[in-house]
């Protein structure tokens, strides 16, 4: 392990002001509500859950609120926002939605330094409360941004019982994902530091999931234990100062699928894919494995989690593999010397992962 004695001190830490994970979390933070909307207060959503936000929210037509539908994670809808606060000088972003909603309105509160309150209304990964948005450029492709670790965060359990229950699903996906990524902190420890702290948070958040795959996936304990597993795991990256608690080779994979715009997996059901591979490539090269359990909560779940499942071939599947170790520039992975393994092993850790 590295020498970081000359380097020890304490550290300030950031966490969000309020966190509240429960049923009804939203009617339980009212006086919240009402001391924010006391100033010029901006509701982002998406516009398939408007008439959910009037209905929990109840703030749409409140005349301190201005309210604004989010197209996509862009550029340019990060820009129509900002214009937007400028405009009015907002001092307060909600941001009501899924993924999209929640990675502009992060990034936009970045920029302008005003306090964000985040209100998940699906589970699909740790975005909630992660430091990084992940945005598309000019060109269709993915970025990962520095953001905001939000000011308040309301999980209102009932509202997430409700989401599709694929991006349930692939919430656990990217939760159980931390396990491998872990494996390769633990690799990386001789070339590059590594923070224990975050290490253990990141471990801990994917503990919250792990044995749950025998209930049903939208039921209240199963989402509350997923909600708080997937806050703690944006928390660690925080902690850590990067996503690498969090995202090893499986996320190198698929940040690898994302660049060559491959099949139509969520990005959950991509790192599950990539968990998988890795799991078994791992095993082949005689290195340490997830724990048999991993693999059994993410087939349990009926996690998508495959190329085929994806709409990826096995050639693409293959493309991207070649180029995942350059993904981040350096991110220290077991992936390092891909070039060194046997196209025979590498084929076999396929055929081994998947059966399609």
């Amino acid at each position: 392990m590295l020498n970081s004695i000359g380097k020890l001190s304490t550290r300030q830490l950031e966490f969000p002001a309020q966190l509240v994970v429960s049923s009804n979390a939203i009617s339980k933070s009212e006086d919240l509500f009402q001391q924010l909307i006391a100033e010029k207060t901006l509701i982002a959503l998406d516009e398939g859950v408007r008439q959910l936000a009037e209905k929990s929210l109840g703030l749409l037509e409140h005349p301190n609120c201005i309210v604004h539908a989010v197209k996509a994670a862009d550029y340019a809808s990060i820009s129509e926002i900002d214009i937007l606060c400028a405009q009015q000088q907002v001092k307060t972003i909600i941001a009501f939605g899924g993924g999209k909603v929640l990675d502009v309105c992060k990034r936009l509160a970045t920029l302008r330094k005003i306090s964000l309150v985040v209100i998940p209304t699906a589970l699909s990964s740790d975005c909630i409360s992660s430091p990084v948005a992940v945005i598309f450029d000019d060109n269709g492709k993915k970025l990962s941004l520095p953001a905001a670790i939000p000011n308040f965060i309301l999980v209102d359990t009932d509202i997430c019982s409700q989401a599709p229950l694929r991006l349930t699903q692939a919430g656990v996906g990217d939760l159980l994902s931390n396990y491998s990524a872990l494996l390769d902190m633990e690799y990386a420890k001789e070339q590059t530091e590594i923070d224990g702290f975050s290490f253990l948070l990141a471990k801990s958040a994917a503990n919250e999931i792990l044995y749950m795959e025998q209930k049903p996936l939208n039921t209240p304990t199963v989402i509350k234990q997923l909600a708080e597993g997937l806050i703690l795991s944006g928390l660690a990256m925080g902690f850590s100062g990067d996503s690498r608690p969090c995202s090893g080779a499986e996320h190198l994979i698929s940040h690898a699928i994302d660049y060559l715009q491959l099949g139509n997996g969520l990005h959950g059901e991509q790192v599950a894919l990539g968990t998988k591979y890795c799991h078994y490539l791992r095993q082949l090269l005689h290195l340490t494995t997830l724990p048999a359990q991993v693999i059994a909560t993410l087939d349990g779940f009926n996690i998508n989690s495959s190329p085929a499942a994806l709409g990826i071939s096995k050639a693409e599947f293959f493309e991207a593999l070649k180029i995942a170790p350059k993904m981040r520039k350096g991110r220290v992975t077991f992936l390092e010397k891909l070039e060194d393994i046997p196209l025979a092993t590498l084929e076999k850790a396929y055929s081994l992962a998947f059966t399609d």
